[in-house]
């Protein structure tokens, strides 16, 4: 297990008088107090204290990006205000020298920055503050680019009747120490006056169920839900690396999305889904997705991932595993705690098939390059590119299944991620990026009885681009898939969207019968075969057609007119669907049930 501080949540607080902490002869300490004098404004007053800082000078800077959210962000761009003095009100120096980086001249014992975030309404208003530690904290910076190393300490200035929720060490109302930066920006504060809060106990741990936002959800049955999540994977990875947890729940109008945390996660719902069956679905997903990234990602990681630098991108081919390998045990787990159900589980599968082999890209991008790319998104990415939550799932689910059959069902995934939490849980080192997944897997897979490498897998589906078998792993559980075709439609290969009466050619595949014929997104169809082209008819004009007649279209390409000959195509669209079986061996089956079955455990008393 990693090691981890203790956590906890704060009670309800008038404004606090905040007590920095003291400096340490010849250790560097950091302080930071936050306030939000005027929430409408949707500002965070920011107060940082620097003791005790060796040399001449401090550079003190802003997280470029956000672990977890693998996109650069530039947070330094709403910070306003940056000043600087000697804790006796004498100025110092304070120089923008970076992107994200402000030098102070000179150092003193005491060194006192002020300034000021803008964290958008979404963030801030007179309902809550939810403050994210990336895009909210500066960090010193200590051998470079990384942070320095050492305890923090955080207060937060509440409004009166306002109460604070974290994930962050309580030392006295309102007060919160973490271990080092990594921990206390991996820790989002929330600040509200009207927050619902629930609990729930489970193997030692205590959780919070912390919803901001009106909503049509039944809380009871909803932390009912959360529990039955948190006991399969808790009990299938062998107890909680913490001793409490913070679910942030954030309802809004529109389907959403979450972040992963140390010992919390914030997520945002469709507040008003819970009689959508779809949208209440994929509200637990999400919930359990987030849930297993306390071990993969927080704790079980690539070794580029940690320490972090926060400065730029960290680039990694193994977010098929991090992120992708999560969703697959998300999925699973919504199955064996019998929040979903197995239709539901081979539904998503399915899905998932479907989305990968209906993309372009999955013949250019492998799952690997897939990852790299996260942080260099082509131009043309709905083209060339692939997700590595859908393929990593999917390679998820054939690995496990594979490790199964070729032991005898005595190894599986599980154990892959148990020895991984061993051997490079937080705080030990990742795994190495080139080789260390699949190599703790060959050696799970080997104690298991099983005989030859995984070399052909890796090479053909992860590094690769081959089409994968789907039924050669499905057959393993008793399972396999089914592919239903619509009926023949004719077709341009084009996706099209419309403007008024006007239709325009969105994107073009990179290959089919409109790149065969050269039409480019942004011409504008105007007719077909002369005759004048309405959005809401061409695709049944198009469909009159037989497959393999050519028809000539009038494009508008900026201020010219062209004439382009196009040979139809003909589409079925399909419909994938993993069904059991009804043939499927003894053996078969019997690796299915143990495969979906619960992973057991105590029970959890809710209060």
């Amino acid at each position: 297990m990693g090691s981890v501080l203790r956590n906890s949540v704060g009670p309800m607080l008038a404004p606090v008088i905040v007590l920095l902490a003291g400096s340490v002869a010849l250790a560097q300490t950091v302080s930071y107090r936050m306030s939000f004098p005027k929430p409408t404004s949707s500002m965070i007053d920011v107060v940082m204290e620097i003791r005790d800082a060796p040399g001449p000078s401090i550079d003190i800077a802003m997280p470029a990006w956000s672990p977890g959210a693998y996109n650069l962000t530039w947070a330094a761009k709403d910070v306003q205000q940056v000043s600087a003095d000697d804790g006796q009100s004498r100025p110092l120096q304070v120089t923008i020298v970076g992107t994200s980086t402000w030098r102070i001249r000179p150092a003193a014992p005491l060194v006192r920055v002020r300034y000021k975030v803008y964290a958008g309404a979404a963030s801030v208003d007179d309902t809550h503050a939810f403050v994210q530690g990336t895009r909210t904290l500066m960090y010193v910076i200590g051998r470079a680019p990384y942070p320095a190393p050492g305890a923090v300490t955080l207060a937060v200035d509440a409004p009166a009747g306002w109460k604070i929720m974290t994930g962050l060490d309580s030392i006295q109302p309102g007060v919160y120490r973490a271990r080092d930066y990594d921990t206390l920006i991996d820790a989002p504060v929330e600040v509200s006056p009207e927050l619902e809060v629930v609990s729930f106990e489970h193997a030692g741990a205590t959780y919070f169920i912390v919803i901001h936002g009106r909503h049509n959800f039944d809380t009871n049955d909803l932390r009912e839900r959360v529990r039955r999540i948190v006991g399969e994977e808790v009990t299938m990875m062998g107890g909680p690396p913490f001793q409490r947890y913070v679910f942030f729940f954030h309802g809004i109008d529109r389907r959403g999305g979450g972040l992963e945390h140390l010992n919390s996660t914030a997520i945002t719902f469709n507040r008003y889904g819970s009689r959508d069956t779809a949208e209440y679905h994929r509200f637990e997903f999400v919930i359990a997705h987030e849930f297993f990234h306390l071990w993969n990602v927080k704790r079980i990681r690539p070794a580029t991932l940690g320490p972090f630098d926060y400065s730029g991108p960290q680039p990694t081919h193994k977010l098929y595993v991090s992120e992708g390998m999560t969703s697959y045990y998300a999925a699973l787990s919504l199955a064996r705690s019998g929040v979903g159900d197995r239709p539901t589980f081979y539904g998503d599968l399915a899905h998932n098939i479907q989305e990968l082999q209906t993309q372009p890209g999955h013949l250019l991008t492998s799952a690997e390059m897939s990852s790299w790319l996260t942080w260099l998104r082509p131009d043309n990415a709905q083209n060339v590119s692939i997700s590595y939550y859908t393929k990593g799932q999917i390679l998820g689910t054939l690995l496990d299944l594979e490790i199964r059959a070729r032991t005898g069902n005595r190894k599986s995934l599980d154990d892959v991620f148990h020895t991984l939490l061993a051997e490079h849980g937080l705080p030990k080192p990742g795994f190495d990026e080139d080789g260390g997944f699949r190599a703790t897997l060959e050696r799970v897979a080997a104690a298991g009885g099983a005989t030859g490498d995984f070399a052909e897998f890796f090479r053909k589906y992860v590094s690769g681009l081959d089409e994968i078998d789907y039924d050669a792993f499905l057959k393993h559980a008793g399972l396999r898939l089914e592919i239903d075709r619509a009926a023949p439609r004719r077709t341009i290969e084009a996706t099209t969207r419309t403007d008024g009466d006007r239709l325009i050619v969105d994107n073009v595949p990179p290959s089919g019968a409109a790149y065969d014929a050269g039409l480019m997104p942004g011409d504008l169809l105007q007719a077909l075969d002369g005759e004048r082209i309405f959005p809401s008819t061409f695709a049944a004009r198009v469909n009159d057609h037989r497959a393999g007649a050519s028809v000539k279209l009038q494009v508008l390409r900026g201020d010219r007119e062209l004439t382009i000959p196009l040979v139809l195509a003909e589409e079925r669209a399909p419909t994938y669907r993993v069904v059991e079986d009804p043939a499927a061996a003894p053996a078969a089956r019997q690796l299915r049930e143990s495969w979906l079955k619960p992973s057991g455990g105590a029970a959890v008393r809710s209060q």
